[in-house]
């Protein structure tokens, strides 16, 4: 139990890393994907993602995020659908994202809004 508190108190104020990249289907948009918790494990996650102009790198405002955990492998994704919640201007954090198995997992998103297109990041995880 202790030592549970003390990894979320040290996962709460580490600095996210970058754990994936990915380009839009329009190749117009660049997405990443941030984690505290590097190198990736297995289980419930929370991840900052990042939607930006692939040419200028500038934050693409007004865009509605969406994502569909997948792992490829299984050829299956997750029953609960992760909580996405809009930060500033093209900055999302997506919670309650239960990646219950090692392995490749795929987050499959969904951009609306000023822009419609999708985009898939590739993520590894360990046990």
């Amino acid at each position: 139990m202790i030592k549970a508190l003390l990894m979320g108190m040290l996962l709460l104020g580490a600095t996210p890393s970058p754990v994936g990249t990915g380009t839009s289907a329009s190749s117009r948009l660049r997405v990443e994907v941030l984690s505290s918790m590097t190198p990736l494990r297995r289980g419930v996650q929370t991840f900052q993602v990042r939607v930006t102009d692939a040419a200028s790198g500038k934050p693409v405002p007004g865009v509605v995020l969406s994502v569909q955990p997948w792992m490829p492998a299984m050829g299956h994704g997750i029953s609960e659908v992760p909580r996405v919640t809009a930060r500033e201007p093209g900055t999302f954090e997506v919670s309650d994202t239960d990646l219950f198995m090692p392995g490749v997992w795929e987050l499959r998103f969904t951009l609306k809004g000023t822009v419609d297109d999708s985009a898939t990041v590739t993520l590894k995880l360990g046990r």
